[in-house]
């Protein structure tokens, strides 16, 4: 379902920029849940859907958090089974935010708008939604090369047989 890379962009490894990638993405993480948190304990001066909307994101972020640490762990233990979790809330969170982009441009096709605010405000985060789900697909492209990378190589739990039980008997010859 992703790209298969053999570096990351154009100037690292697929191991060193995995790596890069999961701490960016705890970061963002972090810092995404904390201010969506923040904006959702706002005064009654904001409307209470909004409020609504935001303490979903913070949500989401929180079990972003959860899913990015077993993703620095796995990148950096070089665990390939804790890196599918990533993968896989990461195939979900683009299929999302695509759809929610694809939404928000037929909406502005379709000239479904009360004001001129309402139509930049869906605009905008009709494109952000579509670039941070381009850019979460690459992360996500990158994530998946390596773990495939890990999985053929020798120095893996997969390859060390960790994983599966071998019940045949080996003898040396």
């Amino acid at each position: 379902m992703c790209l298969p890379l053999t570096s990351c962009c154009l100037c690292v490894s697929v191991d060193v920029g995995a790596k890069i990638i999961s701490i960016i993405n705890l970061v963002l993480c972090v810092v995404i849940a904390m201010v969506y948190s923040a904006a959702a304990m706002m005064p009654s001066y904001v409307a209470e859907s909004r409020k609504i909307v935001y303490a979903i994101v913070a949500n989401v972020a929180m079990f972003e958090l959860i899913v990015g640490s077993l993703l620095i762990y796995g990148v950096f233990g070089k665990k390939p089974r804790l890196i599918l979790p990533y993968l896989i809330t990461s195939w979900v969170l683009c299929a999302s935010l695509f759809a929610l982009s694809l939404f928000g441009m037929i909406l502005i096709v379709l000239d479904y708008h009360k004001d001129r605010e309402t139509l930049s405000e869906v605009s905008t985060m009709s494109s952000a939604y579509f670039l941070f789900a381009f850019i979460q697909y690459y992360f996500a492209s990158v994530i998946n090369s390596r773990r495939e990378n890990m999985l053929y190589d020798d120095n893996t739990e997969s390859a060390q047989g960790l994983m599966r039980r071998d019940f045949a008997i080996k003898f040396p010859i």
